[in-house]
């Protein structure tokens, strides 16, 4: 049986990877800095193993994984969360399916993608990589139309969209430290996930994020038809000959223009919307294409502990109960229930760090493993 390698093993999306891949016929081993116990928990998984934290010891990260590569020798290496900076410097070959480093660098800035975006005939929003005080300062944009963000960051835990003057005051960037600036786009967000085999959309599907915290990652979401969409992510895949994971924040302007605002070269929430079928584990390697089943899948912890008090706080309690009966889980699926323990582990134990260190819970998942753009090595 051939094997796979599934890193970042924390993140919800890995769960449905492994069991695409077991389903498609694969031994299925995940790897991560922490213990992902949803994943570990799965009837899909053979082996979890634990390795060094890439951010605090990069070295000994690398070198592990060298190891695990020698002695499993997988077919593939599917990066999902911000790890996929680390494998791509850690030089472990084509098996890693994420693009260079460096094309890693120009998806995740806030600055550099917009600019790369408009250099392929896409729409992108003005934007404006600013490093000190004077220079947010002397932006040709009120405060209250602007969008700012670090520039290397994830889960929109700094985001400040419109900020009030109270704000914008608390902003300090540095040339260490930048922050992108960015006119807002009035609309309707939409995202976007797809995977790409060198240059070539094999699998893709765009979502309306439908509960979340704050702004921050969504825990429900619904497939929606929008192809212009999926013909950004299928020019930039193509432009940049990608191999891996692409994935958008999307607006979708009153007359109908599809504007991308920023790029997340990993794994996320869209992904559960293939149902963990075969098909996607082979488009993956190379096998055809997948298509999403459609519909809406939400996160059922998350949906509890998240959900819930959103929904009594604003009245929606009835459009929760709604959601829960018309969507599918996609933490606990039928047949492997497991993961559902396995994630409100997970949540109480990134809770508990995030109160230690004064962290977002948001914040506190990627400690380990987030890239800000500085020196791997």
């Amino acid at each position: 049986m051939s094997t796979v390698l599934i890193t970042g093993a924390r993140a919800p999306v890995a769960v449905d990877l492994a069991r695409s891949f077991a389903a498609a016929g694969y031994e299925v081993h995940i790897a991560d800095s922490v213990t992902g116990w949803a994943a570990r928990s799965s009837r899909a998984v053979a082996t979890t193993h634990l390795l060094p934290s890439p951010r605090a010891d990069f070295p000994g990260f690398a070198r592990a994984l060298q190891d695990l590569m020698r002695r499993l020798d997988p077919v593939a290496i599917i990066p999902t969360c911000e790890e996929i900076f680390y494998l791509a410097a850690a030089g472990l070959g084509d098996k890693v399916l994420a693009p260079p480093l460096a094309m890693l660098r120009t998806l995740h800035s806030k600055v550099a993608f917009a600019s790369h975006a408009r250099a392929l005939g896409l729409a992108a929003p003005d934007t404006w990589r600013i490093e000190t005080r004077a220079a947010l300062d002397a932006l040709p944009v009120a405060p209250q139309d602007l969008v700012l963000k670090p520039e290397f960051s994830r889960f929109a835990t700094r985001t400040l969209i419109r900020p009030t003057r109270a704000q914008y005051a608390t902003i300090d960037p540095t040339p260490e430290y930048a922050w992108a600036a960015q006119r807002f786009v009035v609309g309707e967000e939409l995202c976007l996930w797809s995977f790409v085999r060198a240059g070539r959309l094999v699998a893709s599907v765009v979502y309306r994020p439908t509960w979340r915290h704050g702004r921050a990652a969504a825990y429900a979401f619904e497939a929606v038809d929008c192809p212009a969409a999926t013909e950004i992510a299928r020019s930039i895949a193509a432009a940049d000959t990608l191999t891996g994971h692409l994935s958008f924040d999307l607006i979708v302007t009153p007359d109908g223009m599809i504007v991308p605002i920023e790029c997340n070269p990993r794994a996320v929430s869209g992904l559960h919307l293939f149902d963990a079928r075969p098909e996607l584990a082979r488009a993956m390697l190379g096998g055809g294409e997948a298509h999403p089943a459609g519909g809406l899948r939400y996160l059922g912890p998350a949906m509890l502990l998240l959900g819930l008090p959103t929904a009594l706080g604003s009245g929606r309690l009835g459009a929760l109960a709604r959601d829960i009966g018309r969507g599918h889980d996609a933490v606990g699926r039928p047949g492997d229930r497991r993961p559902v323990l396995g994630a409100l582990l997970d949540a109480t134990r990134f809770t508990a760090q995030a109160l230690a260190s004064q962290r977002s819970a948001a914040g506190a998942t990627t400690a380990d493993i987030e890239w800000n753009g500085e020196l791997i090595a």
